[in-house]
């Protein structure tokens, strides 16, 4: 059922990115996408798995911006040997993800220096004071993106052959939604299936949350991004892509930590230290490959590895308290 799912979704964001434009179309289909992860989330705060929560959040980044993204650029390089993409908007999304990885890490950093009991108060309320103004500063990337610099974020050459769409925008935005709700379902359904299999093989929590989890739950996500830079509508892909991390790390994240707070429970944006390094080392690639403003295979198939190099440390760590990065000190 997931799969043809993602072929409605992947069809209506396009159709709605010809009526609307490539960033308002590549931000409604992250947004939809990163509601049901802000749900996940709620309940996973509720029943107290505040581990697994954080390990949702790092796994749909880490998702977004190297596997996401890396398979878009190989399957865009495959038809297209150089495909270019709004410069600007790419260096703008990449600071803000820069800008979250110093939110994370300077808690993280303070917990894991200060180990005393007074001072990691400090550090939860540090967190949730930082998390509003996380919120504010995302509020006002959309105003950047939408309203004062939306030419930053689309490129005018782009748009010239654009196919006329088989939806008008509500139509496509009605589509977009419920075959989100639907996929949300189905996957939710799949993942629990398989959580009996995922148990036999003995796999940690981590590698559960950070890497199998994201795949199967973005899978919609994941085609849209692909098709779309198959056909050359980069903007379209890095809206899904990396706007859609960028609002996993300045929306979704920081909400979680506000709503631990209205629960009166200690959701933090202390991640372990080796969860940060993995965040700051993607980014930083990110960057780099970002910051020219085009795209080939080969800087996807970087991506990808970066990515599975990733997973495997993960899928080795075992799964067990004393052998979790998670809970190690």
């Amino acid at each position: 059922a997931v799969i043809p799912l993602a072929w409605v979704i992947g069809k209506s964001t396009e159709d709605l990115s010809a009526s609307v434009g490539q960033t308002l179309g590549g931000l409604m289909n992250a947004s939809f996408g990163n509601i049901v992860e802000m749900l996940l989330c709620i309940a996973g705060i509720r029943n107290g798995e505040l581990t697994v929560v954080q390990c949702t959040l790092l796994g749909s980044m880490l998702s977004n911006l190297l596997l996401v993204m890396g398979c878009a650029f190989i399957v865009g390089g495959f038809w297209h040997p150089m495909q270019k993409f709004s410069q600007q908007g790419a260096a703008t999304q990449c600071s803000l993800m820069a800008m979250a990885c110093f939110s994370i890490g300077l808690p993280t950093v303070y917990a894991n220096i200060l180990k005393e009991a007074d001072e990691y108060e400090h550090m939860v309320q540090v967190s949730r004071w930082s998390s509003l103004f996380l919120l504010l500063t995302y509020a006002a990337y959309l105003y950047f993106q939408l309203g004062t610099h939306r030419a930053l974020f689309e490129d005018p050459e782009g748009e010239e052959d654009e196919e006329p769409p088989d939806l008008s925008p509500v139509p496509a935005a009605v589509v977009l939604a419920t075959g989100t709700i639907l996929t949300s379902f189905s996957t939710d359904f799949l993942i629990h299936s398989l959580r009996g299999t995922m148990s036999s093989f003995d796999l940690s929590e981590e590698f559960i949350g950070i890497i199998l989890l994201p795949i199967i739950g973005n899978a919609a996500e994941h085609y849209t991004a692909i098709v779309v830079a198959a056909r050359n509508k980069m903007d379209l892909a890095l809206g899904v892509a990396a706007g859609s991390c960028v609002q996993m790390a300045l929306l979704v994240t920081p909400f979680t930590v506000c709503v631990g707070w209205a629960l009166d429970r200690d959701m933090t944006l202390d991640f372990h230290l080796f969860q940060l390094a993995a965040l700051f080392c993607s980014v930083f690639l990110a960057t780099n490959i970002l910051s020219n403003g085009t795209s080939n295979w080969l800087e996807g198939l970087m991506l990808l590895v970066t990515y599975i190099i990733l997973a495997l440390i993960y899928f080795y760590e075992g799964c067990g308290k004393d052998h979790s990065l998670a809970n190690l000190a």
